[in-house]
């Protein structure tokens, strides 16, 4: 199975209400998910994508919906929220079958925490920085989901 990585692109460092959970997207965190969201289709067809429920993370998959079509509708995930642990998602992912890809949106640093345990990396959330916007696409056998192979790491940035 493919699974994507994504943390949310660029938010606002403050919400309208003061909260966290509400902070929108930037104009650049947009215009930086549409590229990541244009690249994402070069190379796969996505299956479903799930994203927490804080604001930044559903815009972020709003537009890879609107971009990638995926063949299952997208969903937000508790599991995913900033803090959780997020192979909490890996029994529900499991059903997938492994020519699957699933992307997953959520926060630093629990984006890069979960991508060590998928490639069986004992780190504490260090190995990978992911910046605003940026991916990790990894090729995991979904029987046990470690030891997976990196497909690509890519930083909005580094696209045109």
């Amino acid at each position: 199975m493919k699974i994507i990585i994504a943390r949310h692109g660029e938010a606002e460092t403050t919400s309208l209400d003061g909260t966290d959970r509400s902070r929108q997207l930037t104009t650049k965190g947009e215009a930086d998910v549409r590229k990541m969201g244009n690249f994402f289709k070069t190379g796969f067809k996505i299956t479903k994508i799930y994203h927490s429920p804080y604001q930044r993370t559903k815009n972020t998959a709003k537009i890879y919906t609107d971009i990638l079509q995926p063949e299952q509708e997208t969903e937000s995930l508790n599991y995913l929220e900033a803090g959780q642990d997020m192979s909490r998602v890996c029994p529900m992912i499991r059903e997938y079958s492994n020519s699957d890809t699933i992307l997953l949106v959520g926060h630093s640093p629990d984006v890069s925490i979960f991508a060590e345990k998928l490639l069986g990396i004992s780190g504490v959330g260090k190995s990978f920085l992911f910046s605003p916007g940026s991916a990790l696409a990894i090729n995991v056998p979904r029987e046990k989901f470690h030891d997976g192979q990196i497909i690509w790491f890519v930083c909005p940035d580094f696209l045109c």
